[in-house]
């Protein structure tokens, strides 16, 4: 009896500690818009990359906005991509582009 009970509160915490790695629908919805946005915030990086004046002294690094965009793009796509998540290194970004 002793084993079972070992057994099935080892099963027990697994099925909770799952579901805490889960991803709801309406949290997947809500990724999927803001995944949406960003894509939609591309083009206008585009746009004020070509709206800087190159005589500034002053620029953004608009390579590096673009680099930590992906990323973060990335990472929702992964997150609504999969069932579960699972606890992984990420790469920061730099948040630096001046």
């Amino acid at each position: 009896m002793r084993f079972f009970n070992i057994y099935f509160f080892t099963a027990l915490l697994l099925v909770v500690s799952a579901e805490s790695y889960a991803i709801t629908h309406s949290e997947r919805a809500v990724l999927i818009r803001l995944h949406h946005e960003l894509e939609l915030s591309r083009s206008m990086i585009d746009e004020a990359e070509q709206a800087a004046n190159p005589q500034d002294r002053q620029h953004i690094q608009y390579p590096q906005l673009k680099n930590d965009l992906n990323k973060i793009l990335q990472g929702i796509a992964d997150a609504v991509a999969s069932e579960r998540r699972e606890p992984r290194s990420l790469s920061p970004i730099n948040g630096d582009y001046q």
